[in-house]
């Protein structure tokens, strides 16, 4: 599952979908044949205890080698093991309510007195016991008793069963009837706004039970190692389409009403299982991703559906074409066939993720899937991305699970490293790689230099615990280690690792550990050891170079790095291996290991420049020396190095000077330079990410630098708009195009007169004349933007209008997501504070909450105070409205606090929250006060060094 809102891109995070017809008889006896028997499976093993649950088991019949666990967690008794649901749900869309039973197949392998489950919402009106084929206890309401902190149901038996000596389990059925509620968040079983087929207001059903949210639906072990197959039937309205993780038997219709039979699943979790239900269309086309066929030369055809609100079918086959492709590079890069009979992929309006990894059953926000000739460059790369990261999913994270949340990072970092993998390989021509040192790359590097991270393998104790690891650490400290690993060993035996790892754990679950031992049978290498600092141990290094005293020598020394600064000696216990990826003028790159404190590295004696960290490939730093920045200044200069090595010295420039290893000028001497050889967008990217958290740092202490931030960002991006202009050129590299997406709005941000003037007069006459757009579709968003930030607020009243009627202007999905964003820019406060009120209204969908307030903190100086004084007002209808529990509230809190840059601000924000409950994001505030913080410590360090640097400047 993909994770933050990047209100950059107007979208989120990732998953997946299903559907089919045969007889029921041959459904099951094909599921046994599929995917084994429910004894082959070993679910008719002894089940894991808790520990061996989080440790990680093989079939849930005990303990795998793993790594050490902690006892003390929130999970469930393990005295019984569920095989099989057979869940019967009847959802009524419109009173909300949920009325259901659910007979599940269980084993137990210890005495009992007690069945204690999973229920959250869930109100268990009958519950019948038997073993061994006999009626033990009918259990009524009033027996089962809750804990609402746990999320939990206790049956409690009149009397203990005994396990007799002569036999080592029993078998258990639980036949259980409950009613529930429809969630109107989006996280359980939730109606999701969308249109009917006459175009009228309307719901569909949708479930997102990821992390733990199964338990809103029907009682259940919800916990991912308690892996379980699922026979799902649903009654719902005649007139909808219903969908779930495997293909549908056959239906019963009851008038108003039918009744949907699924095929049996094979062995999943319970976040895996998916339920979609609504007035629905699709269009279908064949992968060939499925078992290899006789002759062994081929594969097996799958069939792929994108299914959408009716009015939309006609903006999916893109992302179709898509789909199938990714499914076949997927089924033969792990030489492993696509595990389920179909695949559906569904756009939801509703969804707090930008995709969801459901088996067989991918869930997407629609602006994921909406890829018409109108979309702009960047949305279409995020759609690949998104669609490979959530179909690499159906094998890494649901065909082989993670034991427990600990090891998130399997799942999500693997799933984007191979999206981003899959992307660049299907569109060379994008250079996805060096998006990713630029973005996700530094977007883990940034939140892991906080003293409030935490290590990749991250204790989880509890339910509030879970969601708050769906973070940049997860998602992108796990996908660069994944890359610096597979750049080390090379990309054919990290695979062969990594075929073996899914064969061996295939259709159970898995830890870290076990990923290590498949890699190190491959290679040869001790990857666990290797790995072990990394994964175990919060942050990574700094690597200091000193090249004073021997031209042929570089003296190194690794230290955790700090953006607050240096660390204390208890902070620096960790000795990170570090791949030193050294090259240098002559010599091509080395690939040398530092696994000390400190090293030497030898360097041609005639070198006239060096750079370690070759290709950014290892997750650190370097601070070199001023001698040997300057030496790098000019081999940038005259191209003697790489786009990707470029942004790795540039990225680490900024960090350096924000934490206080540079000062400020050094940084602003070598602006020029990287200007003057940068012909990659990246470069430019950075360059204004750098002038912007320049501008936010100065912004809250000093007009004066303020506008000489915006004087120099000027000169720099004004004449480089000019130079590329509006107009994309006929079989132009698209890296080109991207660039002229990047200067034109930087331009304007700095306050070039002739930028705003061109995008209001086209605003005004794309506002005027619908049907035709005078600007390419890369430039909407900026032109929204520029309209509304620099304009009357009349434009703000035209876009409001255009969000409003999209369909009049003919705006594609991520468009009119740009046009409420662009509401957000205004410089009115009284129209910021209507704006505000609006993202809470029936307008804007409750995932797009984040877009307004996203766009709105950066807008302009004082935009940020106007929006934390209405969250403050507004906090409880806020909490109402995403749901406490919500990973999305966790986001909007972080987007709220995380743009200031004053000591004042920060113990305003630590005293209000004081008083909250904010066991949902407990995480996001301590790190957005350290943000705030070293941003304050920032300035008060050079404030006087910058000065002095603008005064010549000037």
């Amino acid at each position: 599952m993909a994770l933050k809102p990047d209100v950059s891109a107007l979208g989120a995070n990732e998953s997946p979908a299903s559907s089919a017809d045969s007889t029921l008889a041959e459904a099951e006896a094909e599921a046994e044949a599929d995917f084994g028997s429910t004894a082959g499976n070993g679910g008719a093993g002894s089940g894991p205890t808790a520990q061996e649950r989080k440790c990680g088991t093989k079939s849930n019949k005990g303990p795998v080698a793993g790594d050490a666990c902690d006892n003390d967690l929130d999970m469930l008794p393990t005295s019984l093991t569920p095989l099989h649901y057979d869940i019967r749900l009847h959802p009524d869309l419109l009173s909300g309510q949920l009325c259901g039973s659910v007979a599940i197949d269980a084993v137990a392998t210890s005495s009992f007195r007690t069945i204690t489950l999973h229920a959250k919402t869930i109100d268990i009106q009958l519950a019948t016991v038997y073993v061994d084929g006999v009626v033990l206890a009918s259990i009524e309401a009033h027996n089962v008793h809750y804990n609402e902190e746990m999320e939990t149901a206790q049956l409690c038996l009149p009397s203990e069963v005994l396990l007799p000596s002569t036999c080592s389990q029993l078998n258990v059925q639980l036949i259980i009837s409950f009613a529930g509620r429809i969630s109107d968040s989006m996280y359980g079983l939730y109606r999701s706004k969308t249109r009917n087929r006459h175009g009228q207001p309307a719901h569909m059903l949708v479930t997102q039970f990821q992390a733990k949210c199964a338990r809103m639906a029907f009682p259940c072990w919800d916990e991912p190692a308690i892996k379980a197959e699922f026979t799902l039937t649903l009654t719902v309205p005649s007139e909808f389409t219903a969908l779930s993780n495997m293909p549908v038997t056959h239906s019963v219709d009851h008038g108003k009403l039918k009744t949907v039979y699924f095929r049996r699943s094979p062995r999943m979790s319970t976040y895996l299982l998916a339920i979609v239900a609504g007035e629905l269309d699709y269009i279908e086309a064949i992968s060939y991703s499925g078992p290899k066929t006789d002759s062994g030369d081929a594969r097996q055809a799958v069939p792929c559906r994108i299914y959408t609100p009716p009015a939309d079918i006609d903006k999916v086959q893109f992302s179709l074409d898509t789909a199938v492709r990714v499914l076949e590079m997927l089924a033969n890069m792990f030489n492993y066939e696509y595990p389920l009979p179909k695949l559906d992929l569904v756009a939801v309006p509703e969804l707090e993720a930008g995709g969801m990894e459901n088996w067989g059953l991918v869930l997407f926000r629609t602006v994921r899937l909406f890829i018409t000739k109108q979309t702009s460059l960047w949305i279409r790369q995020k759609a690949v991305y998104v669609i490979s990261h959530e179909l690499s999913h159906q094998w890494f994270g649901n065909l082989v699970t993670m034991a427990w949340w600990d090891d998130l990072w399997l799942n999500e970092g693997f799933a984007t490293w191979i999206g981003i993998y899959i992307t660049d390989k299907l569109y060379p021509e994008w250079k996805r790689w060096d998006h990713f040192v630029i973005e996700d790359r530094q977007a883990a590097l940034s939140a892991d230099s906080l003293r409030s991270s935490h290590p990749i393998q991250v204790t989880i104790k509890g339910s509030a615990d879970i969601d708050q690891v769906f973070d940049s650490i997860t998602y992108y400290k796990g996908c660069s280690l994944i890359r610096m690993l597979s750049a080390h060993l090379g990309i054919d035996i990290f695979m062969a690792g990594v075929r073996a790892y899914l064969y061996k754990h295939a259709y159970s679950t898995a830890t870290t550990k076990d990923l290590w031992q498949s890699l190190e049978t491959a290679s040869a290498i001790d990857v666990g050891r290797m790995m072990h600092s990394w994964t175990a141990h919060v942050g990574y290094p700094v690597l200091t170079v000193d090249d004073s005293l021997d031209d042929c020598q570089l003296q190194l020394r690794q230290n955790r790095y700090l953006n607050s600064g240096k660390p204390t000696q208890e902070e620096d216990q960790t000795v990170w291996w570090i791949p030193l990826g050294l090259v240098t003028s002559d010599t091509p790159a080395a690939h040398e290991i530092l696994h000390q404190r400190t090293g030497t590295i030898e360097i041609p004696q005639n070198a006239r420049w060096f750079k370690l960290n070759h290709r950014n490939a290892g997750l650190y730093r370097v601070c070199y020396s001023r001698t040997a920045l300057k030496r790098l200044s000019l081999a940038i200069r005259t191209k003697e190095l790489c786009t990707v090595d470029i942004v790795g010295i540039l990225n680490d420039m900024v960090a350096l000077v924000t934490s206080g290893y540079l000062r400020t000028s050094t940084m602003l001497d070598m602006v020029s330079s990287f200007a003057a050889a940068a012909e990659s967008y990246v470069v430019w990217q950075i360059l204004g990410y750098f002038l912007e958290s320049l501008l936010l740092t100065w912004a809250d202490h000093s007009d004066q630098l303020h506008l000489q931030v915006r004087e120099l960002a000027r000169s720099l991006f004004a004449p480089k708009a000019a130079a590329l202009g509006w107009t994309h050129a006929a079989n132009e590299d698209p890296l080109v195009a991207r660039l002229r997406a990047i200067a034109i709005p930087r331009a304007a941000w700095a306050g070039d007169s002739a930028v705003i003037s061109h995008a209001c007069e086209l605003f005004t006459e794309f506002y005027l004349n619908p049907d035709i757009k005078p600007f390419h579709h890369d430039f909407t968003a900026s032109v929204f933007e520029i309209a509304v930030r620099h304009g009357s607020d009349i434009n703000y009243e035209r876009i409001r209008e255009m969000y409003e009627s999209s369909q009049r202007w003919h705006l594609s999905e991520d468009h009119r997501m740009a046009a409420l964003g662009a509401m957000a820019c205004t410089k009115s406060e009284d129209l910021m504070k209507q704006t505000l009120e609006y993202a809470l209204s029936d307008h804007v969908l409750p995932q797009d909450l984040n877009i307004v307030i996203g766009f709105m903190v950066s807008s302009h100086p004082h935009s940020k105070y106007v929006v934390w004084q209405w969250f403050c007002a507004n906090y409880q209808q806020v909490v109402d409205r995403l749901g406490e529990c919500s990973a999305l509230l966790g986001h909007v809190v972080g987007s709220v606090i995380g743009e200031f840059a004053n000591e004042s601000m920060a113990q305003e924000i630590e005293q209000w929250f004081g008083s909250k409950r904010t066991a949902a994001f407990d995480r996001t505030i301590p790190q957005s006060l350290e943000f705030i913080r070293v941003r304050n410590a920032w300035y008060q360090r050079d404030k006087d060094d910058a000065a002095l640097w603008f005064s010549k400047y000037r």
